[in-house]
């Protein structure tokens, strides 16, 4: 009787319950059906950090588990965890299997191998992997992956057409019921809508592959100023399909899927900093490729007479030589900057015997003989990359900081991050080992304005040296409104290479040109007139006159017998404007080869005008076209003002301005 008095009890207590939550998970439903990837800071802070701290949400990313089925000991099948094969030319790669080789695995010792021989043109999606569901929700997702392609070519190839889709990487969607939905988007700066769902973009434009090695590739729908990577707001899961369907050899490795910092606003990336206590070892500037924290260590005792020693080799070079001078400077200058009475006496030594050594700092810079004692040095990262160099301490000696680098500008680089690990207000050295070497071996930046004070402009390019750029080019125009290039002689010699930003005119401006002939610059970088005719491919004559007034002025300077780098940014400058020129741009590269000497760079700004990002894929195709030295035109910092400058814009994407730094 009491059991039954029980359940009627139950019954009634259950159905409030159901009403009462069941409201809320409507509620919640009916929240998360309004959150949109357009204005993602509309999601609460708290969803989408845990989103993004979730990390690479592909499960065996690197397709190292999996299960294998053998019959009479040879291999009849496998299944790959997470996963799941579309076709039968799909290989499971084991490199420690004699069938593959070392070389068809990225990381790890799977990968997976896509091979067809044959490809139908009416073909839908093709051969390759496909993940299982992974959970979304609204906001924008980066999709990565390593690629090795060998004799790759479209299925539609008898059309004379481009890869297009040949190579197939798609994002597939699916709402809260697994029901799969269109990846149709509005692209609103062409107002024409684009299939978001296929991520193989960089790989499109080529018209076939015949190889390249192992290489990330950036899973993309279309180029700035688009938002790629935003998710249909329906979607709650998506699969990734990774194939061909073309002919040829594909290899794949280590995929990644992950929420962007693209759904938080400035402010919001900031704040982890608030929350915690950073450290010069920390925040060192730019980010060494390898840090490793050491102890904080005191350099100087105040009312100590015991100061930091610089040691560098008997017969020591020039930049060594330098290095340390400019080490010494800025170790008294933070000695003294509490106390302006002390005079510190820091010797530049050739000689310290390790068991000599009590408590003192020390600093060796280069092979010295305290450097011999030790043999636990990484010299083969110096040797192996250029303008590299390493900040080392051993837990047996902490208070001895070895530096050596590859040459003047990297001991000086070296140098910068010693002084960066030092804290300008004490004395006190935040250890770290460190080793370091430049992406790009070149670091200019473009100054446009100049308001008339020399010592203004040499504190700037101070700063810019101090954060390891090295090199400054001025805008320079006919009208010499911007800088006082008479007074070139004023500027800093810091070991800066002062070059000139140059945009070309006309040969009736060739008064002009011998002028910046004779000016003592260690580099000129020419950008394309884009006003100049360039119809007479068919003819003997060269393509444009800015050809010319280039091949000119190398010769001028020749006969001047002076030594100047030379760059050219050509009409069609990032493959986005590549891809719109069609035949014209092969014609033209044929002629800036032909007319132009070996030794002038190519100048590029990389899949578009103002590009976020570059892939493997994106640099193979540049090298092809150019067929000449390239270098990179960073327009990324103001590529967000360029997004907003139509009312409809700013009106469509009006949630996604509010994520956008303008700095």
């Amino acid at each position: 009787m009491n059991f039954k008095r029980t359940i009627l009890y139950l019954i009634p207590s259950l159905i409030v319950f159901s009403v009462l939550f069941g409201c809320k998970k409507d509620d919640q439903t009916r929240l998360q059906a309004g959150w949109t990837s357009k204005d993602p800071i509309a999601i609460p802070f708290n969803a989408r950090n845990h989103e993004k701290e979730l990390g690479n949400l592909v499960n065996n990313s690197s397709f190292e588990t999996g299960k294998v089925y053998y019959e009479e000991s040879n291999v009849k099948s496998y299944d790959i965890n997470g996963w799941k094969k579309v076709g039968s030319n799909i290989q499971w790669v084991n490199s420690n299997n004699d069938e593959f080789s070392g070389e068809e695995v990225y990381d790890g010792i799977h990968a997976i191998k896509i091979e067809r021989l044959t490809a139908d043109e009416t073909e839908k999606i093709g051969e390759g992997i496909i993940s299982d569901y992974i959970k979304v929700f609204p906001g924008n997702y980066s999709l990565r992956l390593y690629l090795k392609l060998k004799d790759v070519y479209p299925n539609q190839s008898r059309l004379g057409t481009k890869m297009y889709d040949a190579i197939n990487i798609e994002l597939q969607y699916f709402d809260k019921n697994k029901i799969e939905i269109s990846g149709e988007d509005l692209n609103a700066f062409t107002r024409t809508k684009l299939n978001n769902s296929f991520k193989a973009f960089s790989l499109s434009n080529y018209s076939h592959i015949k190889e390249f090695g192992w290489g990330e590739i950036y899973g993309k729908t279309a180029n700035f100023p688009y938002f790629d990577g935003d998710i249909p707001d329906e979607a709650r899961y998506v699969k990734i399909f990774i194939g061909l369907k073309g002919t040829g050899t594909m290899w794949v490795d280590q995929v990644d899927f992950r929420y962007t910092d693209q759904n938080f606003t400035l402010l919001e990336k900031l704040k982890p900093y608030f929350d915690s206590s950073y450290m010069a070892n920390d925040m060192i500037f730019p980010q060494p490729k390898h840090v490793v924290k050491k102890d904080i260590i005191d350099y100087y005792e105040v009312d100590s007479d015991q100061y930091p020693v610089i040691i560098i080799p008997e017969g020591a070079s020039q930049a060594i030589e330098e290095a340390a001078k400019l080490l010494k400077e800025n170790l008294i200058k933070r000695i003294t900057a509490n106390n302006s009475s002390i005079h510190p006496t820091i010797e530049i030594m050739n000689d310290l015997n390790f068991n000599l050594i009590k408590d003192q700092f020390v600093v060796s810079l280069g092979y010295t003989k305290l450097y011999q004692q030790f043999n636990k040095l990484p010299d083969t990262l110096v040797i192996e990359n250029q303008d590299a160099y390493y900040i080392q301490q051993f837990d047996e000696a902490e208070k001895i900081v070895f530096v050596e680098a590859g040459n003047k500008e990297s001991y000086f680089n070296a140098v910068k991050s010693l002084v960066q690990l030092s804290d300008s207000q004490s004395t006190k050295y935040y250890g770290a080992n460190i080793i370091d070497y430049p992406d790009f071996i070149e670091r200019n930046i473009l100054l446009d304005q100049f308001d008339g004070d020399i010592d203004k402009l040499n504190n700037t390019i101070a700063l810019f040296k101090a954060y390891k750029l090295n090199g400054v080019y001025f805008n320079w125009d006919k009208h010499l409104s911007n800088f006082p290039f008479k007074k070139l002689n004023e500027l800093s010699n810091s070991n800066l290479k002062y070059g000139a930003f140059v945009n070309l005119l006309d040969n009736s401006n060739k008064s002009f040109y011998n002028r910046l002939v004779k000016e003592n610059y260690s580099s000129i970088i020419f950008n394309s007139s884009d006003s100049l005719d360039c119809d007479e491919f068919n003819s003997n004559k060269k393509c444009s006159s800015d050809l010319d007034i280039i091949s000119e002025f190398q010769h001028s300077v020749k006969k001047l017998n002076k030594t100047m780098d030379i760059g050219f940014i050509p009409r069609w400058s990032n493959l986005s404007s590549i891809d719109r020129g069609h035949e014209d741009v092969y014609f033209y590269f044929y002629n800036v080869n032909q007319s132009l000497a070996r030794n002038i760079d190519l100048y590029w700004s990389g899949p578009s005008k103002y590009s976020t990002s570059i892939d493997h894929a994106e640099l193979n195709r540049i090298k092809y076209i150019y067929n000449r030295t390239s270098s990179y035109i960073d327009n990324s910092l103001i590529g967000s003002a360029q997004r907003f400058d139509e009312e409809y814009i700013n009106q469509y994407y009006a949630g996604k301005i509010r994520t956008q730094s303008f700095f």
